[in-house]
């Protein structure tokens, strides 16, 4: 038995359906897509889709959905075989919300018959709560999960950039301007034509009237059974505007009393995260921020347009009240990307793991770092993310990072520092040079560097100092 769960649009039907087909052989399997209908019509359902898989019997689907026992024991009943069965029971907490005692019902026959038989069953869905909660220690399903419990998540940045791989036209600040857009779903970026300039799929996916991704964030509220959409429209629509306080956020959104609670759902679905400056613990600098990159951009730039879209032309629109903005919400996007980045690609290019790594803010708000983590082999790194296209970093900008690391001293106390400078626009030859004589102190990651695995950028050479 496996849980596979994750939210809307991450590619689980998808990967279950390449599990079923297998490399050369398709597997026995029953596929069954729950619906959001009574406990008897999902039984029939189901009935009529094991029939079809299973056969060898002459019962009607009806006499065979007169229960969940009598459907779970007729799959082993009807299969005998060494090979192994696969029945697939997707969006589950849709059959659980009509049938409560369908986790207590599955455990009694898996302790029974399932675990015994050679069926595989895999539950999976979207309700992320709902989801998790069946692999806890007080669900019935509890330690019956022995083929693993797997979480969908999004991509990073470097995955959704292989949609890429093959168009001229997408270079690495176009992959990467794509993902600030699109975000770690797959299927937004199956949808684009990379024969198409980036700007133009952007306009054709988002701000066309009837575009497919026009709508889609009423679509993920309303999958999620949110009762009241407006309150966390709200709350999300402060968050991406740059008011991070809960204060704040509470004033702005009009949710009062209850923020909590939609600060906790939106968590929980992944929606927002929490932010604390590194090395502190007290909740009270607690920041929250839109952690997917498609909410984020939908609720900057779509959402406040969403009236004048439907009058105006969607080019007009993109020029006059997005583009000229683009620039600074990148530069949002590419602290995330650095920091994945670090996670990625360090222990190969510098052999070091990343601990820990978050931005770091003083009291007083005088002191921002982009990145500060500690590595595996005890030193603590400090980083700087510039999204600057039309201006290498210049010494200047390692100068500014070491005299803001001085201010917190906290910070360097028994540590050994390790300067990081990532530069989507390159560097000076000054600052390349101060780079190669302390290579083991600076490190430097251009837009080269970012993308290493992908055609274009391995087609130059990719360098994290000039020497290698």
């Amino acid at each position: 038995m496996a849980l596979v769960y994750g939210r809307r649009r991450l590619g689980k039907t998808y990967l279950l359906q390449r599990f079923v087909a297998g490399e050369n052989m398709p597997k026995p399997a029953c596929y069954y897509l729950a619906e959001q209908t009574t406990a008897p019509t999902q039984r029939l359902l189901l009935a009529t889709q094991l029939l079809e898989s299973l056969g060898g019997t002459s019962l009607a689907p009806s006499d065979l959905a007169v229960s969940w026992q009598a459907l779970l024991h007729y799959v082993c009943e009807q299969w005998k075989r060494r090979e192994r069965f696969i029945l697939i029971l997707d969006e589950f907490p849709y059959l659980a919300e009509q049938s409560p005692d369908l986790p207590s019902i599955l455990q009694a026959w898996w302790d029974r018959e399932g675990a015994h038989s050679t069926v595989m069953v895999i539950l999976s869905g979207s309700h992320l709560s709902m989801m998790k909660a069946l692999g806890e220690p007080n669900s019935p399903l509890f330690g019956r999960f022995n083929a693993g419990i797997l979480q969908i998540t999004p991509f990073r940045y470097h995955q959704t950039a292989l949609f890429y791989a093959s168009s001229p036209l997408y270079g690495v600040v176009e992959k990467l301007t794509m993902y600030g857009v699109l975000g770690g779903t797959p299927r937004y970026h199956a949808l684009v034509d990379t024969s198409q300039p980036m700007e133009d799929e952007i306009i054709n996916l988002l701000l066309r009237p009837g575009s497919p991704l026009r709508y889609e964030v009423e679509y993920l509220l309303g999958t999620q059974q949110i009762r009241d959409p407006a309150s966390y429209n709200a709350v999300l629509g402060v968050i991406a505007s740059g008011e991070t306080q809960y204060g704040r956020i509470q004033q702005l959104s009009g949710t009062g009393n209850s923020l909590s609670f939609y600060l906790r759902t939106l968590t929980e679905l992944g929606w927002i995260r929490e932010e604390m400056p590194f090395a502190e613990d007290s909740r009270r600098r607690l920041l929250y921020r839109v952690a997917d990159p498609f909410l984020a951009f939908w609720y900057r730039f779509i959402a406040p347009h969403k009236s004048l879209l439907e009058f105006s032309d969607p080019v007009f629109v993109y020029e006059t009240r997005m583009r000229p903005y683009l620039p600074v919400y990148m530069g949002q996007i590419f602290e995330q990307i650095c920091l994945q980045w670090l996670q990625t690609y360090c222990p190969n290019r510098f052999h070091v793991h990343i601990l820990q790594a978050s931005r770091y803010w003083s009291r007083d708000g005088r002191t921002e770092i982009d990145i500060v983590a500690d590595l595996s082999d005890g030193r603590r790194l400090f980083a700087e993310c510039k999204w600057n296209l039309g201006r290498p970093a210049g010494a200047d900008v390692l100068v500014d990072l070491k005299a803001k690391v001085q201010t917190v001293p906290h910070l360097l106390q028994h540590k050994r520092a390790v300067y990081a400078i990532f530069a989507i626009g390159g560097f000076s030859p000054e600052l390349y040079a101060t780079a190669q004589s302390v290579p083991d102190e600076v490190w430097l990651i251009d837009q080269t560097s970012l993308l290493p695995n992908t055609s274009i950028a391995s087609a130059s050479t990719t360098a994290i100092y000039p020497n290698t």
